[in-house]
């Protein structure tokens, strides 16, 4: 019987192994542990070849990760690493797709190759690629994402007129443009740095491009080119979005506390950063709602920088039916501290501003609890605490923690309130 007990409902990738301790069988999971417990279901519920993958394995082991995303870097390390046997079986006989960046043309282009497009694909020693990523989806989603932050062209070459996406802001310098200005080195090398930086990213390394994008914010706002600047932080907003919370795969596969030194490194952070004890356990509160219908709250819950899954709590907002995100804030936090049975959090963070923040002391104050209370705005990622307003740099490990735990709410509330609405609309259906 394999052992799943040291096994959590966290992100990040599995390993199976058989009886030799020859890997077999490599995966990535936003819930690692329910997982693995979907190949240990009864048979005839599985595929032949994964019944074939189970009657080998002996061993599951485990990599914890912050977020799914590093899950997915980490998945495709491995899998090129290892090469493991039931990988190469690809899902619906598909084989995993390959990011190529062409960095020995003068122009770079990106790349989607499937396993056999790959081997007969001339490949230069200057060109990088990347994966397998087992999940075509999720790797496209994740290209797409990253053009917001460093824009790519993925359109046919033509000579002198520009793809459309260049309008969007999501292909600048369009390729297609600089093909009929072959002496302007200036634009080529601005795509190529957005090539390369799309490498350094798909690499690990997201926070030093953050750096080097940050630099050049400054120094287009130093030489008063507002305009550009503007633009420059915009990218690094959407960048900073996507990848503030990531660290480089390696991490997790050089340390085997990654997860336990990371949150410790977190939580020293922001206890220096808000000047109060290390907080060890940290709640979360969220608000989802569409115009104020069906609003759901939700509460999550980290021990120790990790989250706490079992600890979550979830709440069908019974007193307002408008939008109203600070009242509905407020009803949360009441209904979540007349709970004393719950153990109480060190530090509690609401999703908001000044607003929503000064609504939860209110609360507090009046059922006379003391508790360490923060909040963090959406739109610029400033915290917000009783003594004023603190913004972090891009790569603060507190500011990584409070917006992972602020996620998560967001996420928890998300998948609540999309059941009360899909709930809604089948027994409408019905009844009609």
């Amino acid at each position: 019987m394999i052992d799943l007990s040291h096994i959590k409902p966290v992100p990040g990738v599995y390993i199976f192994k058989d009886a030799h301790g020859h890997i077999l069988y490599v995966g990535k999971a936003v819930n690692l542990v329910r997982r693995v417990k979907q190949y240990l279901q009864k048979e005839n519920t599985l595929s032949p070849k994964t019944v074939l993958l189970i009657s080998q394995m002996y061993s599951v082991s485990t990599i914890e990760t912050t977020s799914e995303f590093d899950a997915l870097l980490l998945e495709a390390k491995l899998i090129g690493q290892y090469k493991p046997k039931y990988n190469s079986i690809a899902k619906d006989d598909k084989s995993p797709l390959y990011v190529c960046l062409t960095l020995s043309e003068a122009l770079p282009r990106v790349l989607y190759l499937r396993g056999k497009q790959l081997g007969a694909t001339k490949i230069h020693k200057q060109d990088r690629v990347f994966g397998p990523f087992q999940s075509s989806r999720v790797a496209r989603q994740l290209m797409r994402d990253l053009r917001r932050s460093v824009p790519y062209c993925t359109q046919k070459r033509r000579n002198g007129s520009a793809c459309f996406y260049t309008h969007l802001g999501l292909c600048s310098p369009c390729p297609s443009s600089i093909a009929k200005l072959p002496q302007n080195k200036t634009l080529t090398h601005q795509y190529r740095q957005n090539i390369f930086r799309l490498k350094d990213i798909l690499s690990g390394n997201a926070p030093v491009v953050m750096k080097k994008m940050e630099r050049e914010m400054n120094q287009l706002a130093n030489r008063n080119a507002f305009e550009q600047a503007e633009i420059k932080k915009q990218q690094i907003q959407a960048l900073y979005q996507l990848f503030s919370r990531h660290y480089d795969v390696s991490f997790y596969t050089d340390r085997p506390d990654a997860m336990i030194l990371m949150g410790k490194r977190q939580l020293d952070a922001l206890a220096q950063i808000l000047d109060i004890p290390i907080p060890h356990r940290i709640e979360c509160v969220d608000i989802s709602n569409t115009g104020g219908a069906l609003a759901t709250g939700s509460l999550v819950v980290a021990q120790d920088g990790i989250l706490d899954t079992s600890a979550y709590r979830r709440f069908r907002i019974r007193t307002l039916t408008s939008p109203n995100d600070v009242g509905m804030i407020e009803e949360v936090v009441l209904r979540r501290f007349t709970h004393s049975e719950w153990p109480k959090p060190d530090l509690l963070i609401i999703d908001g501003g000044k607003p929503q923040l000064s609504r939860a002391l209110a609360v507090l104050w009046r059922m006379n609890i003391g508790v360490s209370v923060i909040s963090l705005a959406k739109r610029r990622e400033e915290i917000y605490t009783p003594k004023g307003r603190i913004s972090l740099p891009l790569t603060s490990p507190a500011l990584h923690l409070v917006q992972r735990l602020r996620d998560e709410a967001h996420r928890f509330a998300l998948s609540y309130h999309r059941k009360l609405r899909n709930t809604r609309a089948f027994v409408t259906i019905n009844r009609t």
